[in-house]
């Protein structure tokens, strides 16, 4: 006899202010700025600080997460609902951080996190002068890792608040 286990992910729900956050999203002009040098250079730089495999500017729209600025991989649109991104906006407050995936509840049967692509995983919310978190500056590695402490939280923070002070 088999036995079969299905487990499925869960979306991030969708934030209360969803309509005005995705306006700001479209007035910020940051979706005209796909790989844009001085945006790769801050994702490389976040990379960097946290040794992580991939790093990249995501920004959370409709039904999409949109990766305009990447060190280490792709940019691109994916599916909103797949995105550990979207988790991350909704506290625009606090760097997000999952130290294993594929421990977590909410994020192991994540299809990203299921293949081997994402065990560690850090978020800084893009957050505008309205206190919208629009997207995130995020880093992944495909190793688990200890959680990141205040520094590393703090220089992602300061990384983050670049994507908007670039022209």
């Amino acid at each position: 006899m088999y036995r079969v286990s299905v487990t499925f992910y869960s979306p991030a729900p969708i934030p209360p202010d969803e309509a005005v956050r995705n306006a700001a999203v479209y007035a910020s002009g940051l979706l005209d700025r796909m790989n844009d040098p001085t945006l790769n250079a801050i994702a490389k730089q976040a990379k960097e600080l946290l040794h992580g495999d991939w790093a990249g500017v995501a920004l959370i729209v409709d039904d999409v997460q949109i990766v305009i600025a990447s060190s280490g991989g792709q940019i691109g649109r994916y599916e909103r609902a797949r995105s550990m991104s979207a988790h991350a906006i909704l506290s625009p407050e606090q760097v997000f951080c999952v130290p294993d995936a594929r421990a977590a509840e909410a994020f192991g049967s994540n299809p990203f996190v299921r293949v081997g692509l994402i065990r560690f995983f850090v978020a800084a919310p893009l957050v505008n002068k309205a206190g919208l978190a629009l997207g995130v500056l995020c880093v992944s590695s495909r190793t688990p890792r200890q959680a990141i402490d205040d520094s590393q939280a703090n220089a992602m923070r300061l990384l983050a608040s670049r994507v908007f002070a670039t022209p």
